[in-house]
């Protein structure tokens, strides 16, 4: 790390690195005043830490102020889509790292060698980038580190009869203790499964059991096929979680954010499946239930001797970009630089409790909470993430698929052909 400078400087050389934005100009005169630059994001790590963000960067550069349009996370599609078809509106963007953002890559304009510049003090920025490879095009800029974990509540266990500092680790022994928990009348897993929140929070989980790392890179690729035994056994075990009554009755017809993590808030679930760094993390649950009360634990494991069983699906968080249509390019830039550096990294961590990429973070600042502290013995043993591997189509065949299997309305094998013919019809993906 001692190669590493910090980004300083970067916001005041804007000018001169929005050139290299693949030959992009924009027109960022301040003539009649400061540049206004609209942005689109659903919040991540909350209301509060975007104000922040707001408030800090404008202080530091008086000539761009902010106009945030916030959507929620279920609905960005909904409003991002029309945006893009009309090459009109933001002029940053935000989408997942990985497919997501490549599903929409025509639409953020390429960094180019900049990449490496505005990047360079994160831990990892490959997700904004075109197959997972920095020395293909990148589409902007992550600050955060995501992934999947279980948090559990030790007054739910205890009241079962189980062991509340020992959660269950394997298959057989979350079966049992959901069976357990639904003696007690309180929902095993909180679980919402409309939206795109199975193909992220849960599919990466279960798959971990099946799927080398060589074969999350086909994922990818879409040179797997869904029909694939690997896969086939992922979604059934996938409809185990729902047909076997771990999770509550109404999952199918609600979202895991707000309604499948309010349920494990009120206290009324042993378990939620959710992520490690945002607003459905460790500090909200904690606030809620209690830091003593909340436990944090890897997903339990189905085949103990898959070479992923043991390991964290890890990815950067939401990736930010400059639009193609922007006519403020260098302000855009100048913006994503800055999201990127050490005083963002920062109002992350205080404002969020979410895990920065950035390095130069002052540790002094990152939390000690119990369950952040077992976040980090997880995430020091990363894997692929196969839920960011999925496109659009199959992201949402993932979801509407567990719903019609919960319902009895499809079979797994059913649900299997669906997400192929979601594969045949994702563009961005290379068929053998």
């Amino acid at each position: 790390m001692n190669r590493r400078r910090t980004l300083a400087g970067l916001a005041a050389a804007g000018t001169a690195a929005a050139a290299l934005l693949t030959g992009c100009g924009g027109d960022d005169g301040t003539a009649d005043g400061p540049v206004t630059l609209k942005v689109l994001t659903w919040e991540p790590g909350g209301a509060e830490y975007w104000q922040q963000v707001k408030s800090s960067f404008e202080a530091s550069h008086p000539d761009i102020k902010l106009e945030m349009e916030s959507v929620p996370f279920d609905k960005y599609p909904e409003v991002q889509g029309p945006y893009i078809t009309s090459q009109s509106g933001p002029d940053v963007m935000a989408n997942n790292a990985g497919l997501e953002l490549f599903d929409r890559r025509n639409a953020y304009v390429p960094l180019g060698e900049q990449a490496a510049e505005i990047n360079k003090d994160l831990v990892s920025y490959s997700g904004a980038c075109e197959d997972f490879d920095t020395s293909k095009n990148c589409y902007g800029v992550p600050f955060s580190y995501q992934g999947n974990v279980l948090y559990y509540n030790k007054d739910v266990l205890a009241a079962a009869g189980l062991d509340p500092e020992q959660p269950p680790a394997t298959w057989d022994e979350f079966g049992a203790a959901c069976e357990a928990v639904a003696a007690t009348g309180k929902t095993c897993l909180a679980l919402g499964l409309s939206g795109t929140f199975p193909a992220y929070w849960d599919f990466p989980e279960i798959a971990r059991n099946y799927l080398t790392e060589d074969d999350i890179r086909a994922l990818l690729a879409g040179t797997i096929s869904w029909t694939d035994p690997k896969l086939v056994s992922t979604l059934e075990k996938l409809a185990e979680i729902t047909t076997s009554g771990w999770a509550n009755d109404n999952a199918p017809s609600i979202t895991m954010l707000p309604d499948g993590a309010d349920i494990f808030q009120r206290g009324d679930a042993a378990f939620a499946g959710t992520i490690i760094s945002d607003a459905v993390n460790w500090q909200a649950f904690g606030e809620a239930l209690g830091d003593e009360t909340l436990g944090v634990t890897r997903w339990p494991v189905i085949n103990p001797d898959a070479p992923l069983a043991q390991k964290f699906s890890g990815i950067e968080g939401a990736v930010y970009g400059v639009t193609q249509w922007s006519d403020k390019k260098d302000a855009g830039l100048t913006f994503i630089s800055w999201l990127a550096g050490k005083e963002n990294g920062e109002l992350w961590v205080e404002y969020a409790k979410g895990q920065p990429l950035n390095t130069n973070v002052d540790s002094a600042l990152l939390p000690d909470s119990p369950a952040f502290l077992k976040i980090q013995e997880l995430v020091a043993d990363p894997t692929l993430h196969a839920g960011v591997m999925l496109s659009g189509p199959e992201a949402d065949a993932l979801a509407r698929g567990w719903q019609q299997v919960t319902l009895g309305q499809l079979t797994v094998d059913a649900w299997a052909e669906q997400m192929q013919q979601a594969l045949e019809r994702s563009p961005t993906k290379q068929q053998n």
